[in-house]
């Protein structure tokens, strides 16, 4: 009679934490959901051609700036190719393969000149940047296609006619500039002067390093030099500063013109790329991060732990875990609904983040679950367990966010290069012993 009490309340136990568990998966997928259709969109709007492949080569998605520069809808891009659609000449096909090839390597590419052929016959010049991503199980390629015709067409303007610029440089989009070898600017277009707010009777008085930001000025001195010293410099990253004092992220290519074997002016080709980069920043951030803690997510992981591995191998330090489990949030979820519990949710993310150094990692490892990744220490878990511990209890007492005290439970574990154990198998200790503390915490909910 006793024992069949027992198993019953037992299998009460396991229904219960089934039901939670299920409850934080579905709470879990809407989110991701969510961030999923974030990404879309700004993947759809992006102002360049991205495109989504697999490691053959085989288009699997692109956006309306992708049906722009090829003139092929979405539906002819799915499941066709750059040799299919016949966008690239025989000997861009090879060059192709092999930039493809460093894909299937994890490398990214680029950025690298193609001409394509759009689907009404005429050719568009773009440069492309790939770069090897991992969407659910899948190891994809993300390229980027930027329309660059109207820059190669001003620089051959500016070949066929040294010091002489044609309406065409003036009206460009692109930023055109020339520049002494002293550094004083002596000519730039419509598009630099309306993008950094000068005006034409301003320029004279300025010179290279006035409009460029202290982050550049390193590398884009050694790149001046390189060029006055008869080096092409094909592509080149910087941040000008406008007048008023605003970041614009730039890339083109500089050059120089010689007369009598000495340097008389370079010449820049720049294109506002601010907007595109704001773009790569958010998806590359919304790809690894949680939209409601802001922490790394699973995503990251696998990388993280990679880099720490190795990192840890070079200098034989250990690397300690956390898995941090928020007591109680079922009945959080429960009794107070959702929006209180993403409320816990963020509140613990804040305190752990406050409580851990600028090198360690806090990862949102689940639905209620965290862990922190704590480079090079050696025996510091505890410490640290023991500061997020008092700084909850702490604001359980100034700033309650319930009728109750939000507990956690902690696992803690340590892995050591040579020490016989894989990161994974730490992973599963650490777990394990959070669970355990999760037993025996008094705030742990009733069988």
């Amino acid at each position: 009679m006793g024992s069949g009490h027992e198993s019953d309340l037992g299998n009460q136990e396991e229904q219960r934490a089934l039901r939670k568990r299920v409850e934080q998966l579905e709470h879990e997928n809407a989110r991701l959901r969510d961030s999923e259709e974030r990404l879309q969109i700004l993947f759809e709007h992006a102002p360049d051609g991205y495109y989504l492949s697999d490691l053959k080569g085989t288009f699997l998605d692109g956006n309306a700036a992708a049906e722009r520069i090829t003139g092929y809808k979405r539906e002819e891009l799915i499941d066709s190719s750059f040799l299919k659609l016949k966008l690239l000449s025989a000997g861009d096909m090879l060059r192709a393969a092999s930039l493809l090839a460093r894909n299937v390597l994890g490398q990214s590419t680029g950025p690298d000149e193609f001409t394509l052929t759009r689907k009404d016959g005429a050719p568009i010049t773009v440069e492309i940047l790939t770069h090897p991503v991992r969407i659910g199980n899948r190891r994809l390629v993300l390229g980027i296609a930027r329309d660059v015709s109207a820059r190669k067409q001003a620089e051959a303007a500016l070949q066929e006619s040294e010091g002489q610029f044609s309406d065409l440089i003036e009206h460009a989009h692109d930023l055109i500039q020339s520049v002494a070898p002293d550094g004083r600017f002596q000519y730039v277009n419509k598009a630099w002067l309306k993008t950094l707010g000068y005006k034409t009777g301003e320029i004279d008085r300025l010179t290279l390093l006035d409009v460029l930001h202290p982050d550049s000025h390193d590398h884009c001195t050694q790149v001046f030099q390189a060029v006055l010293a008869g080096k092409a410099v094909d592509h080149v990253e910087a941040e000008f500063v406008s007048k008023m004092g605003k970041r614009i992220a730039v890339d083109g290519n500089v050059s120089c013109r010689f007369k009598e074997g000495q340097p008389i002016s370079t010449r820049g080709i720049f294109r506002d790329v601010t907007e595109r980069k704001q773009y790569e920043d958010q998806l590359a951030r919304m790809a690894r991060h949680d939209p409601l803690t802001g922490a790394l997510n699973r995503y990251a992981l696998e990388e993280l732990l990679e880099r720490e591995a190795g990192r840890s191998g070079r200098y034989a330090h250990s690397v300690g875990f956390l898995m941090i489990d928020v007591n109680r949030f079922k009945e959080i979820n429960d009794r107070f609904g959702h929006a209180m519990g993403d409320k816990v949710l963020q509140a613990v993310a804040e305190i752990i983040q406050h409580n851990i150094r600028d090198a360690d990692i806090l990862v949102r490892y689940g639905g209620d679950e965290f862990l922190v990744i704590l480079p090079e220490t050696n025996g510091e878990t505890d410490v640290v367990k023991g500061r997020i511990l008092a700084e909850v209890a702490a604001r359980n007492k100034t700033n309650p966010l319930l009728d109750f005290p939000v507990a956690l439970a902690i696992g803690s574990a340590h892995w050591s290069p040579g020490g016989g154990q894989t990161m994974e198998q730490i992973l599963a200790e650490t777990d394990k012993l959070m669970y355990e503390d999760k037993r025996k915490s008094p705030l742990a909910p009733a069988a």
